[in-house]
């Protein structure tokens, strides 16, 4: 399993890709367990499947073409037809016994912004704007979340706000139950030794990122470390530990956390290190390089995630009929450092458009023309401001949307005169917006 990290560690050739082939052989696997899709949708990668019960459900399947990559050429085959039987079992298993579920449930670390769009695709296939029907969880570390999943023999679903309710189980009592079943069915993790301190971890398959809920040292055996263990979930089927005082351990640990968003079932490109008591984010000290290359990582991840997040809920308002605009979070490089600046901008005549958190805060005066109600191409003025002070000064005029993650605001008006001239003497006393 461990075999290909050594492209992803190293320079190595980059193959044409063969998503059309994993595509064919998905069908004829589909095809072959009498699970004929209905349709496939090139642009999402998702094939529509139809319930037993009535109604569709849609499958994506960027995950599950990423885990077939990373497998070896003999084990393909069986990544495809555990997913085909895992369709299956969701399309015509819909029961929930309250007596079976405490043996059911099992722990997860998870990615919070993927929990989220997952909802806001929920409700694009119809279902209300709240969070019944999204995952329940419990905050955990950085981007990170825990939360409680139904183990079926084909299939884990995470267990939604809804379906606890229904279960009429607390979300902390599940996650209780979820542990004891982690402790007594799983067996004990096994570190692979990759080189230079690195050990790798994946004989726990899907429940790997829950060895984040244990104690390392005290709960499963430790291998050789250097220092405190600093782990990195880059998906929930991979655990990646070094020590602390291993500094080529720990620029591994960093190439690995660059390629995380690549990783089948994304959980994290956050680096952690164990303080005894629980797991805390790791980071370079501020004059090593690697600390300016950590902060890129972090960057891109986010912007990664507000850009999927826009691409849901442009497709979401399009749907409705609703013209409201979903503002994208930029990257600029600064001239004077390595590093990089994140920025959105509100226009004017755009009220209810939803901003990303950024940095920075581009507000731009436009000029409307009254009869064709377009605006013209040169703006009347713009102001450049640090999230703090834009905050600080029309924070009255942001409203916090609820439910969706990475955060976003709701612009609720633009700036008036006042604001307008405050805002610009925030800007003349911070530095301008670097040039892309």
């Amino acid at each position: 399993m461990f075999g290909w990290i050594k492209n992803a560690l190293g320079a190595g050739t980059q193959l044409a890709d063969p998503f059309e082939q994993f595509v064919r052989d998905f069908v004829e696997e589909s095809r072959r367990q009498n699970m004929v899709p209905t349709s496939y949708d090139p642009q999402e990668r998702s094939f529509t499947f139809s319930r037993a019960e009535g109604g569709d459900m849609k499958c994506h399947l960027d995950n599950v073409f990423r885990a077939w990559r990373a497998a070896e050429q003999s084990g393909r085959a069986e990544v495809i037809g555990r997913f085909v039987q895992s369709i299956v079992e969701t399309t015509t298993s819909t029961s929930l016994d309250p007596q079976s579920l405490p043996r059911e449930l099992m722990p997860g670390i998870r990615s919070h912004s993927q929990i989220s769009d997952l909802m806001i695709r929920n409700w694009i296939a119809g279902a209300p704007v709240d969070d019944a029907n999204a995952t329940a969880f419990l905050p955990f570390l950085g981007d990170m979340v825990a939360c409680t999943i139904r183990d079926l023999p084909n299939s884990m679903s995470p267990m939604t706000r809804a379906t606890l309710a229904d279960a009429e189980m607390p979300l902390q009592r599940a996650m209780e139950l979820a542990m004891t079943n982690f402790r007594t069915n799983l067996p004990a993790p096994v570190f692979q030794a990759l080189g230079d301190g690195l050990f790798g971890c994946n004989n726990l398959e899907d429940y790997q990122s829950a060895l984040l809920l244990l104690k390392p040292g005290t709960d499963y055996a430790l291998p050789p470390l250097q220092g405190v263990p600093v782990a990195l979930v880059p998906g929930r089927n991979l655990f990646y530990l070094t020590g602390s005082a291993n500094l080529t351990g720990l620029g591994k640990l960093l190439d690995l956390a660059e390629s995380a968003g690549q990783t089948a079932h994304f959980c994290s490109s956050v680096m952690m290190q164990w303080d005894g008591d629980r797991w805390t984010e790791f980071h370079f000290r501020g004059g090593d390089d690697r600390a300016v290359r950590q902060r890129e990582i972090a960057r891109a991840q986010l912007a990664t995630d507000y850009d999927s997040q826009k691409q849901l809920l442009d497709q979401y308002y399009i749907k409705c009929g609703l013209d409201i605009v979903v503002n994208q979070q930029m990257l600029f490089r600064r001239k004077d450092t390595l590093d990089t600046i994140s920025v959105t901008t509100l226009a004017s005549a755009t009220t209810g458009a939803l901003l990303p958190r950024a940095d920075r805060v581009s507000f731009v005066k436009q000029v409307v023309n009254p009869e064709s109600g377009l605006a013209q191409k040169a703006p009347d003025g713009i102001v450049d401001v640090p999230w703090s002070d834009a905050m600080a000064i029309v924070g009255h005029l942001l409203e916090p949307v609820a439910h969706v993650y990475p955060p976003r605001v709701r612009a609720l008006g633009f700036p008036d005169a006042d604001a307008w001239a405050r805002l610009t003497a925030a800007a003349a006393a911070s530095p301008a917006v670097p040039k892309p």
